[in-house]
């Protein structure tokens, strides 16, 4: 495709609506993770040891909850047996009819939860495990349906940095979980870190249901120039919601299974880092509450900064012909994962404070480069299937938030540094699986099973000139 078609919107950028969407989507991503982060720094709360003043005025110690290794890794990993029963079904769901609708009622049924959790965990530790599984079911339906959104409203040369800013809105919130849910715990009460970030979910969805629309063709109030922009772009990638599905050739697709692959690797070392950096922080590098839920949000601030120009700069390689499309993928993936792997090794050896929390920051830190990779990719084999594919795709990733938070629970009993070393050579083994694998099988290109028949371009044609 030319590049021309790039610079021929007229439409003012504050008037563009796509670029609404794409931050409203990002603020959609900052509510989902703050719910998906806050107990994370909540269960640290829950089950610290506190001081409570007797009548007599001695001091006794006490937990708001008695909940062990076991127990608290089987709480954070509940998300996520959700969370992996619905990233196909939404990535179809999104597919066949409304993109918007599905991320919007995911993020709205997660907020009603979210608001109800402090009342469930006084009537025990399975309502807490029920309530985080429903949590999950609602947060997986959203993560997949918002790239059938980006399918109709991104251009092919805007999808990195549209991609890469839309889910930077992951990163900040869990930035923002980590800050406020530590303040809100050392200066209100455990609850409100579960009301705060509810209400602020169902506020959001109530906006995006009001102001989003499915597709440009459908938006009365976006101009005409920018509508026409749209359109022109996406030309042979606009195909019928009614067209079959090619399953099959979807589920045998190593270009798929790079994606996958890369997307648990990455997922791997993100959520062991996600799940147990209050915990580690406290533990090993003997910080607070309060001071542990600033310093883990450090590198989730850092990876939110990174995003947009990681994203911007793999756009700028390809309109300037400096690299294909299969070229950015690879070498911002694959220089991303060895330096987060090489950093996160680091951290299981130094023991200095101020060396450790600046390891972690840049290994999270350079995950954003990856977000340029694997996760623009779907939009590259598979436009009009690629909440399909990041359905297919994070379900995979999931499973190391059903797995790392329990065997991490294994691992760390005592807790020591050694036992945390064991935790980051695990991750970083898998790291290295995941760049090769995507070296071999990864590409940019448009997958033939996901490009339009002469019939259905034709199709596409005779309707637009009945408009």
């Amino acid at each position: 495709m030319s590049n021309e078609h790039l610079s021929s919107d007229e439409t003012p950028l504050y008037l563009r609506k796509r670029y609404l969407i794409v931050f409203l989507a990002f603020l959609g991503y900052v509510n989902l993770y703050t719910m998906r982060v806050d107990l994370s720094v909540a269960i640290v709360a829950l089950t610290e040891n506190r001081s409570v003043s007797n009548e007599d005025g001695s001091i006794k110690y006490e937990q708001y909850f008695d909940w062990n290794s076991k127990e608290k890794g089987v709480a954070l990993s509940a998300f996520f047996y959700g969370y992996v029963c619905t990233q196909f079904i939404g990535g179809y769901i999104a597919s066949k009819f409304s993109g918007k609708l599905v991320f919007g009622s995911g993020i709205l049924g997660s907020s009603i939860c979210t608001m109800c959790t402090p009342i469930l965990c006084y009537q025990g530790i399975y309502y807490l495990y029920i309530v985080r599984l429903i949590v999950g079911i609602f947060s997986g339906l959203s993560f997949p349906a918002v790239n059938a959104v980006y399918s109709k409203w991104s251009t092919p040369m805007e999808r990195s940095r549209m991609a890469a800013f839309g889910i930077s809105g992951i990163y900040l919130g869990a930035v923002i979980a980590m800050l406020l849910s530590g303040w809100l715990a050392q200066y209100y009460t455990w609850e409100w870190i579960f009301y705060t970030f509810g209400i602020a979910g169902f506020v959001w969805s109530c906006i995006w249901f009001l102001i989003v629309r499915e597709s440009p063709s459908l938006d009365k109030f976006m101009l005409e120039s920018e509508r026409d922009f749209i359109m022109n772009n996406l030309n042979d990638q606009e195909l019928s919601s009614s067209k079959k599905i090619p399953w099959i050739s979807i589920f045998t697709s190593m270009p798929v299974y790079a994606v996958s692959i890369a997307h648990f690797a990455y997922s791997w070392g993100y959520y062991t880092l996600l799940t147990q950096l209050p915990s580690y922080m406290r533990d090993i590098v003997d910080f607070d509450l309060e001071k542990s839920g600033y310093v883990s949000a450090i590198p989730y601030l850092v990876l939110t900064i990174l995003l947009l120009p990681s994203g911007y700069l793999a756009d700028w390689f390809q309109i300037k012909n400096l690299l294909s499309t299969s070229q950015v993928r690879k070498f911002f993936n694959n220089t991303s994962f060895f330096g987060q792997m090489v950093f996160l090794l680091l951290a299981g050896y130094f023991t200095n404070s101020i060396q450790i929390v600046t390891c972690i920051t840049l290994s999270i830190g350079l995950g954003a480069f990856s977000m340029s990779g694997f996760l623009a990719n779907t939009l590259d084999i598979a436009p009009q299937y690629s909440s399909i594919v990041l359905g297919f795709s994070n379900s995979i990733a999931t499973l190391p938030g059903l797995i790392s938070p329990i065997i991490t629970g294994y691992i760390v009993q005592t807790p020591s540094d050694s036992e945390y070393k064991i935790v980051f050579f695990i991750a970083s083994g898998i790291y290295i699986i995941g760049i090769f694998f995507y070296a071999i099988y990864a590409t940019g290109k448009v997958q033939p099973w996901a490009l339009p028949s002469m019939s259905e371009m034709q199709a596409v044609q005779l309707q637009e000139e009945r408009k």
